[in-house]
């Protein structure tokens, strides 16, 4: 699973685009206290960027791809996802569970 590239959705896309992004933060959220913090969540552009308190964003990045084939981007010390319309809702519940097996 690709989230590290988005391309720009189309009008009729922009909606999938912004209940995704809305998806994925209340699943982040989902953590509850310890858990992800997200930082932005932007609906327009389907950027979601988070950090784990105490845990290196890098270190995050390659323990989903070792373990999951699972990409995402690390910026400014953050984690980053970038949604695209072809993202399904079950691959963001699959990320999730595998950020939750790392560090819940």
């Amino acid at each position: 699973m690709d989230l590290t590239q988005n391309r720009a959705a189309a009008a009729k896309e922009a909606p999938r685009v912004a209940r995704l992004t809305r998806h994925l933060k209340a699943r982040l959220e989902d953590f509850g206290p310890g858990g992800p913090e997200v930082v932005q969540a932007d609906q327009e552009t389907g950027v979601v960027r988070f950090r784990i308190p105490g845990k290196d964003s890098a270190w995050l990045q390659a323990q989903l791809r070792e373990r999951w084939d699972i990409r995402i981007g690390v910026e400014d010390g953050l984690a980053v996802c970038r949604l695209s319309p072809q993202v399904a809702f079950e691959q963001l519940d699959r990320f999730w569970g595998c950020l939750f097996e790392l560090v819940g």
